[in-house]
């Protein structure tokens, strides 16, 4: 059971995959297996793959159909009792997983989760990057229902927790499910959501980190714009909220998802006027005041109490983001 699977979804990712199979070949922990989904590439990142393959390194190639379906074929494949996720592109510290490791002591209940730090580029992590202190909403505690209502605004301000972050026993999974067939730039969310839930609790690992890149040319899902995905976000909501109503009552579960319909309704306002009426409806029958979140410059930011936040983000919108 102590034998750890790397699950690595590629797509179009050649330039930077080697950085990231050779950040998980580099990892202090020796009992682990890397294994490479291809996703349909439409550049050599199957090729690129392929020259990594051995013993431990298995390289699948599927027809293009997400990163979630990617990573639920590494599942089906996974060996090991522990899975680590990591996105092409991404890098790990070298002791991430053993430290991990160490920390859950053999659980088959609990999760393990580090700090994460974001940069930019396509290079390796710039030396003197900072790392932020993310301690009011990373650390160590059973209370799985508490840990997201605060991790979603429900005592403060709304964050997340970046895929790789994570070091999840195999067993925590299938009692949770897979992922989500669908494409969703918050995917990793609705499936952590139900993970942590099936858990008995979550371990802080402090002293590693998960280096997450945000590349500046790309087209991440993340970014979309698109209506198909960003209905697919509202969707999630909807989920993550029938997933804290399903574990019992917490009296701020009601706040943390109406923190999460504003910032979607007024994120997506006036690109998608509908999509943000239907979030803001949802926001106001939760009976919970949630706060206008930064939506720009000095202009944009002192025009948001005079004039209101939509006329705020229409400006902001045809100004700098059309």
């Amino acid at each position: 059971m102590s034998l750890v699977s790397v699950i690595i979804p590629v797509y179009n990712a050649a330039d930077l995959l080697k950085q990231t199979v050779e950040s998980a070949l580099a990892q202090t922990y020796a009992d682990k297996e890397l294994i490479i989904v291809d996703d349909g590439s439409a550049d050599n990142s199957f090729e690129l793959a392929k020259q990594y393959e051995s013993a431990n390194v298995k390289v699948i190639q599927q027809t293009n159909s997400g990163a979630a379906v990617a990573r639920n074929t590494g599942l089906a494949h996974a060996k090991g009792g522990y899975i680590q996720f990591l996105d092409a592109g991404d890098l790990l510290s070298a002791g991430k997983i053993e430290k991990q490791i160490q920390a859950l002591n053999g659980s088959q209940t609990r999760v393990a989760v580090c700090n994460y730090v974001q940069f930019f580029g396509e290079g390796k992590p710039p030396a003197g990057l900072k790392f932020p202190d993310q301690s009011s909403f990373i650390y160590t505690t059973d209370d799985t229902v508490d840990f997201l209502v605060n991790l979603w605004g429900g005592k403060g301000q709304s964050n997340f927790i970046q895929t790789n972050s994570w070091l999840v026993p195999k067993a925590v999974i299938e009692k949770a499910g897979g992922w989500r067939n669908y494409r969703c730039p918050d995917d990793d969310g609705e499936f952590f959501a139900r993970v942590i839930l099936a858990s008995e609790g979550i371990i802080y690992v402090p002293g590693i980190m998960n280096y997450y890149r945000t590349s500046l040319t790309g087209s991440a899902l993340s970014r979309s714009k698109e209506r198909k995905y960003l209905q697919n976000v509202l969707l999630t909501i909807d989920m993550k909220h029938r997933y804290l109503k399903a574990k019992g009552t917490h009296p701020y579960i009601n706040k943390a998802m109406a923190v999460q319909y504003f910032r979607f309704a007024v994120y997506q306002y006036p690109a998608q006027k509908q999509l943000s009426a239907i979030a803001y409806r949802r926001y106001k029958a939760l009976g919970e005041k949630a706060t206008v979140p930064l939506l720009g410059g000095k202009l944009i930011e002192f025009i948001k109490p005079l004039l209101g936040w939509r006329t705020a983000r229409f400006l902001r919108f045809y100004t700098r983001e059309k």
